[in-house]
């Protein structure tokens, strides 16, 4: 539990890699292109856009290279967000309250 008293379940991928049906489930209703992290290294040395690819591509590029997930992803029913967003966490949490 954090300090606003929301429950999470952090996850090392390091340690327990996402399988396919982990990355489908953090995309929800989303295109799993938007799970990617556009601005990571390892993203970046594959010299390709975001937008070029379809949701296939990117579940593989994803389970080839876990450093493509954007991080940190917060999953709370239907609603996602992918990368740090203050704001969108306390919207989250006053919605919980």
């Amino acid at each position: 539990m954090n300090a606003t008293g929301l429950e999470y379940a952090p996850r090392d991928y390091a340690r327990k890699p996402l399988t396919a049906d982990d990355i489908r489930a953090i995309a929800g209703p989303h295109s799993l292109r938007e799970v990617m992290n556009p601005r990571s290294p390892s993203f970046r040395k594959l010299g390709i856009e975001r937008d070029t690819i379809d949701d296939a591509q990117a579940l593989e590029l994803m389970l080839d290279n876990q450093n493509l997930v954007r991080r940190p992803t917060l999953a709370a029913g239907k609603v996602r967000v992918f990368g740090f967003d203050a704001d969108a966490y306390e919207e989250l949490a006053g919605a919980e309250a």
